[in-house]
């Protein structure tokens, strides 16, 4: 498809341009929003090429809202593109002989979220309400963290695509420069609407949007505020301000709904105090929504919340010398971030993040509450490392690597008073720790271009000062460098000459020398030195080194095959999480080896470590599904495991495949049930390529060779529409 940056001041800003005249089947769905099919769309990030139907919205450009305002907008949307909740935007056109802009966006199959909330309302149950609750509030968060304001939050701006949020953060500048007329509806509106933007605004919107979920789209207040707001339009924004205090402002209540959690109920009512200081903020809102667990409507019902129950004040302010943050003890965040230390030092950087999930859920943590409170804490300066790889790993949170770099930054650049805490060993030694792993982590960032650009030579500099300074650690990484040639010259010796100097008490370390002896990397190979070195660094506590030396027991590298002592070391790998050791584990007790054979077992394995992400164990177990081996046989989660679809983006594969069931009508009797379902997974495939764009070529391809065979006995009328 042709297209070009925008002229006009822009070109900089990296906006594409597309030719209106490359826009098919235009029709108008609203006032200056039309829908249209376009043959090709163009990735900036990705650069592929998809078939998919846009929106095309009127810019109405003014003195007040110029081109430019517009372009900063686009700035600040770009910096959230990475999240789905939030409504992607494609570029701009302009319509042919006319001076009229248009934003090409994402376009939504499910309308705005009233009416999903309306024409749905019989089959929403309070888990898919909470989803959406949590969608909207992680959205927001996403907006503020990064300092932006919507300031038009309402059930018609926030749209649904197959059951999920999609949030417009254009709108704050937009909405300034039409200053003399208020669109918005009231309910949604701070008493001080025109007197102030700020985050809290977006909060008290959000309680209301909160309520009309609880409500089936029902809007507080809906039958008086229409009437009144009927007799009102004419009127100036003085006479609307105080239509506003007379409905909001004065504390009007309205009749609870039957089967709204307290806890749910709770959190919008804090959302809608008047005085903005006392509402939550965004983080607190998502911490509140993600301790609610719908168990079922019984428990509901039984446990509703009191009619003249009062809700609890806002929490106190919090300062250092207080030993709990509302009843949060800060023990809790000194024992992780001793923790995480931990890991930092004994652990490569993959086992991290899922043994840090396995440590909050034996702990019984909540991961959104402690990283708000971390963040919250006024003496967070001790362990802003550990918020950094809460960002970085979406612990918590969605995956941040700008907040993670963020972070990373201010424990590295950290400067403390050490005449402040030198008769505080403690604090002391949590300012040391939290300094060395900020560095090691920024230069991290660094290497792999994670929340900013990527810069192999700054990262070896960062190393090599830290390293001078007398970090282990940061002279490990520089090895690492020297072996892949990142920042330096390539220098396998010199690899296996700094992992040896650096392995002084470091059992990740001792694994890299281990794997150079058993390798040969910058030293003779020696496999016997290897078994050696990966057995002192287990002995650490390295996970890589257990699951290592297990698969020496296993294969007989320079010991005899043993598989009994395999299985203790795989077994001893798999419980800490590694997921090789958990994959290895399935194949012992799937054939017997080292252990009786046991269906279940297997199984078992096999889907912890196809939940860790390891796609072998992924495919092993769709074989399982399709088989009945050790579960119930289920062909369709088979198809689901076997072509490795992602285990966050099945919910969105069952939506597409929900949306799609009329094809079925088209198959002729003779048709097998798994062909049917092949043709439904071929045709979310097509979807897939267009909206997600994250698999693998070769899998796409076997995907699609897979979902062939089976297509092509099904009638051509199917087939020419499935393609």
């Amino acid at each position: 498809m042709s297209q070009r940056k925008t002229s006009n001041n822009s070109n900089n800003n990296d906006i594409t341009f597309y030719h209106y005249s490359r826009f098919e089947n235009i029709k108008k769905i609203n006032k200056n929003v039309y829908k249209a099919d376009i043959k090709k769309i163009i990735s900036q990030q990705k650069k592929t090429v998809a078939e998919v139907v846009v929106v095309l919205k009127c810019i109405s450009l003014n003195n007040n809202f110029t081109l430019n305002d517009f372009i900063n907008e686009v700035k600040k949307h770009r910096k959230l593109e990475i999240s789905d909740n939030i409504l992607k935007f494609y570029g701009i056109t302009k319509q042919e002989n006319t001076n009229n802009y248009m934003i090409v966006r994402e376009y939504a199959n499910n309308g705005s979220l009233r009416q999903y909330l309306r024409t749905n309302f019989q089959k929403l149950d309070w888990n898919v309400k909470l989803n959406l609750s949590k969608q909207i509030a992680n959205a927001l968060m996403n907006l503020h963290s990064n300092n932006i304001i919507h300031g038009k939050l309402t059930s018609e701006s926030i749209l649904v695509h197959n059951g999920a949020i999609k949030l417009n953060d254009f709108g704050i500048k937009y909405l300034k420069s039409l200053f003399t007329t208020i669109t918005i509806p009231i309910q949604y509106t701070d008493s001080r609407y025109l007197e102030l933007f700020n985050k809290s605004l977006d909060i008290y919107s959000l309680g209301i949007i909160l309520w009309e979920i609880s409500c089936d789209g029902i809007l507080p207040f809906e039958n008086e505020s229409l009437t009144k707001l009927s007799s009102a339009l004419s009127s100036t924004n003085n006479n609307i301000i105080d239509l506003i205090n007379d409905i909001i402002a004065k504390g009007k209540k309205e009749k609870c709904i039957p089967g709204i959690p307290p806890k749910y109920k709770e959190i919008y009512a804090d959302c809608l105090k008047h005085h903005g200081n006392s509402r939550p903020d965004i983080i607190e809102v998502v911490s509140d929504l993600s301790e609610i667990n719908i168990v079922s409507n019984i428990n509901l019902t039984n446990n509703l919340e009191k009619p003249n129950e009062k809700v609890q004040s806002s929490p106190p302010h919090i300062n250092f010398a207080t030993t709990t943050i509302n009843n949060f003890n800060i023990s809790v965040i000194k024992k992780l971030f001793e923790f995480y230390n931990n890991l930092f030092e004994t652990q490569s950087q993959a086992i991290r993040p899922i043994m840090m999930n396995d440590y909050i859920k034996e702990h019984n943590l909540n991961s959104v509450k402690i990283l708000h409170k971390m963040i919250r804490y006024s003496s967070n300066h001790w362990f802003t490392s550990l918020i950094g790889f809460f960002y970085q790993n979406g612990i918590g949170t969605v995956i941040d690597n700008k907040m993670a770099f963020k972070f990373f930054s201010l424990a590295a650049n950290e400067r403390i008073f050490m005449k402040n805490i030198s008769s505080n060993l403690s604090l002391r030694k949590f300012y040391n720790i939290n300094k060395e792993i900020g560095i090691i982590r920024l230069a991290h960032m660094y290497r792999h271009g994670l929340g900013v650009e990527r810069d192999l030579e700054k990262c070896f500099q960062i190393y090599s000062k830290a390293a001078g300074e007398g970090s282990h650690a940061a002279l490990s990484c520089m090895a690492n460098c020297y072996e892949k040639g990142h920042g330096v010259e390539k220098n396998k010796e010199k690899a296996f000459e700094l992992f040896l100097k650096s392995e002084k008490g470091d059992p990740h370390t001792q694994f890299n020398v281990g794997t150079c002896f058993r390798n040969g990397l910058g030293i003779a190979k020696d496999e016997t030195k290897g078994l050696q070195w990966f057995i002192k660094s287990a002995l650490s506590g390295n996970i890589n080194a257990i699951y290592e030396i297990g698969h020496y027991y296993d294969k007989g590298i320079c010991v005899d095959v043993d598989k009994n002592e395999a299985f203790k070391w795989y077994f001893k790998g798999a419980e800490k999480g590694d997921s090789w050791a958990q994959y290895k584990l399935g194949i012992f007790y799937e054939y017997g080896n080292g252990i009786d054979r046991n269906q279940v077992k297997a199984f078992e394995w096999y889907k912890k470590a196809a939940e860790n992400g390891l796609s072998n164990s992924q495919y092993r177990l769709g074989e399982c599904f399709y088989d009945g081996y050790g579960t119930k046989k289920d062909i369709f989660t088979a198809q689901l495991d076997k072509f490795l679809v992602p285990q966050h983006e099945r919910d969105k594969f069952l939506r597409v495949i929900e949306s799609v069931d009329e094809l079925c009508d088209l198959l002729s009797k003779e048709v097998s049930h798994l062909q049917a379902e092949c043709a439904k997974i071929y045709r979310w495939m097509l979807e897939r390529y267009a909206l997600i764009e994250k698999t693998i070529e070769f899998e796409k391809e076997e995907w699609r060779k897979s979902c062939w065979l089976n297509l092509v006995k099904i009638e051509g009328k199917l087939i020419s529409m499935v393609l």
